[in-house]
């Protein structure tokens, strides 16, 4: 059986424990709340006023404006996450991470054996951490991935595949994992409107307007899944690295936002290097005033961790996404990647070895003396404004000396 625990409120829950004069209290967690961002996480008592994560923090405000705004802490979130992680390694070794409060648990037993182990989880949770978990529980993760968003907070549902298809094959297709705004928008056209309808739609009809995902969906909708569970122990190389960040104001200065985009490649770069990787496909998130989110992305020939090479390519794709308008967000994100010991010796030469190592040189200078101490020329260009874009990347050995504070993120 596969149990999902999901830490109800995970952020905005810390807080209040924390700070106990929050307790009962609305919270919304966030980047500095004295500029513009995004909801992060909202507690309990502040959603029924309608805020959600990723909502406007101008928005939130108007909603709920007697709510407690609390600039979010990450390594906090972190540093707890990875206690819980050891905890859950009490009852199983097979636990792998779904995010910083997710985390799937298998283990050989029945339906009625992992519900009575999913209460002892969340039992051990409130005696030990002092906070919530929803948990669900199926035979694979889909299943116990949807059934944790049966009953919240504090819930607990266990589902077969017949009370998967029981409960949710009448509801709209959208609740189905993985179905977002505009897939059901595709599938509405199909005539398939609820997980029901897709369950028995007809896989030919599927995989010609969807392609190879057209059938996954069909058996993702019956309760089929044969995803494995791979144990954080393992290791599991990450599928993509990036940064984003959204502006002090929105704006249609080209010297500014290029100076963004060379700060954030610079930070990705220093990212991929700090983690040993390479990446083959570069991707530019823009953001507009009117919260319409643009993409484009480029493969290159060779994988990198030159923040030239990254930025190079993101200009060009800017230069084809912006049409003059004011932007609200940037970011810069390199996926296809791989370890950078199994890039071969020859494309390493082809990459400008000596390069590589100035590279290396330059940033060992930046962990001794700080992110700050070498940044890109281009990205001084409106030194002042750029100050709120944060330094450095988010990694392990970036992490640890010091307490980073990202700008507000969204994604």
């Amino acid at each position: 059986m596969i149990l999902l625990v999901d830490m109800d409120a995970f952020f905005a829950s810390v807080e209040q424990l924390h700070h106990p004069n929050l307790r009962g209290q609305p919270v919304v967690v966030c980047g500095d709340p004295g500029r513009r961002g995004v909801v992060t996480a909202a507690s309990y008592e502040a959603r029924p006023f309608g805020i959600r994560a990723g909502m406007p923090l101008q928005e939130a405000r108007r909603l709920c404006p007697q709510a407690q705004y609390i600039e979010g802490n990450p390594e906090k979130y972190v540093a707890l996450s990875l206690r819980i992680l050891d905890f859950y390694l009490e009852f199983t070794p097979d636990v792998e991470p779904f995010s910083v409060d997710e985390a799937f648990l298998s283990m050989a037993s029945t339906l009625d054996l992992a519900t009575e182990i999913g209460r002892e989880i969340q039992t051990q949770i409130d005696r030990r951490f002092g906070l919530g978990a929803t948990i669900g529980i199926g035979p694979n993760k889909l299943i116990a991935k949807m059934a944790s968003g049966v009953r919240k907070p504090r819930g607990l549902t266990a589902m077969t595949p017949e009370q998967f298809r029981e409960y949710f094959w009448p509801r709209e297709v959208r609740e189905l994992w993985g179905v977002g705004e505009k897939l059901q928008g595709r599938l509405e056209t199909l005539g398939i409107a609820t997980v029901g309808d897709l369950a028995r739609a007809k896989a030919a009809d599927l995989e010609a307007a969807f392609g190879v995902i057209g059938p996954q969906l069909r058996e993702a909708a019956s309760g089929y899944d044969d995803t494995p569970l791979i144990p954080y122990h393992h290791g599991v190389d990450p599928k993509s690295m990036g940064h984003e960040v959204t502006l002090s104001s929105d704006t249609d200065d080209a010297e500014y936002l290029r100076g963004v985009l060379l700060r954030l490649s610079d930070q990705v770069a220093r990212r991929l290097r700090n983690e040993k990787f390479r990446g083959r496909t570069v991707a530019i998130k823009l953001r507009d005033k009117r919260f319409i989110t643009h993409l484009r992305q480029t493969t290159l020939r060779e994988y990198t961790d030159d923040h030239r090479v990254i930025f190079e390519h993101v200009s060009r794709n800017f230069d084809f996404l912006w049409k003059g308008g004011s932007v609200r967000l940037l970011g810069v994100s390199v996926s296809h990647l791989e370890r950078r010991e199994n890039v071969s010796q020859s494309e390493l030469f082809t990459s400008h070895a000596r390069e590589g190592r100035l590279q290396d040189a330059l940033d060992q200078v930046r962990d001794r003396l700080g992110e700050a101490s070498l940044i890109p020329a281009g990205a001084m260009t409106g030194r002042s404004r750029l100050s709120h874009v944060p330094f450095g990347a988010i990694s392990s050995r970036a992490m640890a000396p010091r307490t980073r504070r990202s700008d507000s993120a969204e994604g």
